[in-house]
């Protein structure tokens, strides 16, 4: 499972308790965290006793140019995070849904058989790595197979953070994908 910006694996975990519960009676969850600390506000006085899994994080970042930044890094420390273990899908939360649909099509998680995003916007340079992926892996194609991994791309009718015409470009370009909009905003 991948988190949004400003979240991490345990607030996220947090966040879909609902839906976590009921998934966890079938399937094994992990929750990673995304490789880049961000800063927090400190509301409570010093920070001398941090807890690490509360501290936002991101996957990537984006500079002042507009330009998304990080994603190759992202890509590699979610494949070394992974590769002890088989996962069957990815779930993915906003900028987590944007890096679960370019894992998918680079085919670099191989037994990935599904894909869950909400609130994910399209983000062309996680799709350029996910092709560069591919292209250096001739064991991977851009694959059908990946292209084919079906894909579930939930988006909220009200979010006033990722524009409703990115998501669905998201679920346009991620191949194999349905698109179902609800009536809440930016949320899992």
């Amino acid at each position: 499972c991948l988190h949004g910006r400003f979240q991490s694996g345990s607030i996220f975990s947090n966040k879909i308790g609902g839906a976590r519960r009921k998934i966890a009676r079938e399937y094994d969850l992990d929750f990673l965290d995304g490789p880049i600390l961000l800063p927090q506000t400190n509301d409570e006085g010093g920070d001398d006793m941090v807890d690490l899994s509360l501290v936002p994080r991101a996957w990537w970042n984006r500079s002042e140019d507009g330009q998304h930044t990080l994603i190759r890094e992202a890509f590699d420390y979610v494949i070394q995070q992974t590769e002890a273990d088989k996962y069957d899908a990815i779930i993915g939360f906003s900028q987590g849904g944007t890096l679960a649909t370019a894992l998918a099509l680079s085919g670099a998680l191989p037994n990935v058989r599904a894909v869950l995003t909400a609130g994910a916007p399209y983000t062309a340079e996680a799709f350029e790595v996910a092709t560069s992926e591919v292209s250096s892996n001739s064991s991977n194609h851009l694959s059908k197979s990946g292209f084919d991994i079906p894909k579930l791309h939930l988006a909220g009718e009200t979010d006033g953070l990722v524009p409703m015409e990115s998501m669905r470009e998201l679920c346009e370009k991620g191949g194999n994908g349905t698109f179902i909009v609800h009536e809440q905003g930016h949320l899992f």
